[in-house]
């Protein structure tokens, strides 16, 4: 029988995470599936928690990969939301959407979690604030917007987790490509409301010191 590699048991925990969640996903579970020695975890990754962690790590890489590529010409709101929407169905067909929920859960009261966690999470923050300097007017704060939507995005990950026979998050994104044509032609009104367009509102103080 050949030696299973470290992608082999990466690849394996990945889909006990999909099959199991966080609590399953033990090194036993792990070896089970992939049908190699448990012993080999602790070899290749130190510890289970170490397992996991690259685990996540190679699922966040390919999804922003993908989300990258996916978003890379996108020049306006209304064409970004459909996009997205796509994403998120091939996220759930995937599995993705448990994997990335179930790790989130299970890091929240694990200290040697916790921080690498949050550190994956951090290119995702710099491509939504890429995409809103893009596709957003400026008076927008594109850091507080990017924060918004990751946190927005992991929200509807935990959700779907939490009750996956409602179709909650599946009834948004179909609103979302219904009203998506109608926000482009808002956001110069949007612009002019908060101030001259591609200028900051000017606030009452400044107004006055004028």
């Amino acid at each position: 029988m050949t030696k299973p590699t470290a992608q082999t048991i990466v690849d394996a925990a990945l889909e006990t995470l999909r099959e199991e969640g966080f609590a399953g996903a033990t090194s036993r579970a792990i070896a089970r599936r992939g049908e190699f020695n448990q012993a080999l975890v602790f070899y290749y990754f130190g510890s289970l928690e170490g397992l996991l962690l690259a685990a996540l790590e190679q699922a966040s890489e390919e999804r922003l990969a993908r989300y990258r590529a996916a978003v890379a010409d996108v020049q306006s709101i209304d064409s970004l939301i459909p996009v997205m929407a796509d994403l998120w169905e091939q996220d759930k067909a995937s599995g993705h959407v448990r994997v990335i929920s179930q790790m989130i859960a299970g890091a929240v009261n694990r200290p040697e979690l916790t921080q690498r966690v949050v550190d994956l999470m951090q290119p995702w923050v710099e491509l939504a604030e890429e995409t809103v300097r893009r596709v957003l007017p400026p008076f927008v704060p594109p850091r507080e917007a990017a924060d918004a939507i990751v946190t927005f995005y992991l929200g509807v990950n935990l959700m779907t987790n939490l009750d996956p026979e409602t179709a909650r998050a599946d009834a948004f994104f179909a609103k979302a490509r219904e009203l998506a044509p109608l926000l482009t032609p808002l956001l110069p009104l949007l612009s002019a409301s908060a101030g001259s367009p591609g200028r900051p509102a000017t606030s009452p103080d400044q107004a006055s010191a004028t």
